[in-house]
């Protein structure tokens, strides 16, 4: 499974003006609960914000992964956001987060679950990728340049 095979356009948010991580987190979790037709996305958010809480998942160079493994769901699910303001989110490097990829999983796919993770840290490791996010001015330009970065950067 690549990341493309998980993001699709209608699950980008374009220029979140929310005020502090809590707030991203609550947001972009009651957007993936309506889009995909899930639980209650506040319980989306409790699971999420729990993991936070273990280690934030703010990788560093403005980039966070948050993601959960979460009983009741059949399949992975993916949302991104960007905040151009950026926003807190207690990053490895101390720096504000601008562009964030929500993930979900059932309990049994830790393997899938891992290599998304692991696939989308690579390719968000790239200053060109990253820049070139930040300038996107739709949610369609914003997937087009996932799917080409994937398509160069993972075998």
């Amino acid at each position: 499974m690549k990341v493309q095979d998980l993001l699709q356009k209608n699950a980008i948010l374009i220029d979140l003006n929310s005020v502090d991580k809590r707030d991203v987190l609550t947001q972009m979790a009651r957007f993936m609960a309506s889009l995909h037709g899930l639980q209650d996305g506040d319980d989306i958010s409790q699971k999420i914000l729990e993991r936070e809480n273990d280690m934030s998942t703010g990788i560093g160079y403005g980039i966070a992964i948050p993601h959960a493994r979460i009983s009741g769901i059949d399949r992975l699910y993916m949302v991104a956001a960007r905040h151009k303001n950026g926003i807190e989110f207690n990053a490895i490097d101390e720096q504000p987060v601008h562009l964030l990829f929500m993930m979900i999983s059932p309990m049994n796919t830790s393997a899938e679950h891992t290599h998304i993770l692991s696939s989308l840290s690579r390719i968000m490791s790239y200053e060109d990728v990253r820049k070139k996010l930040m300038n996107a001015n739709s949610a369609e330009q914003f997937m087009d340049i996932i799917i080409k970065s994937e398509n160069k950067y993972i075998e």
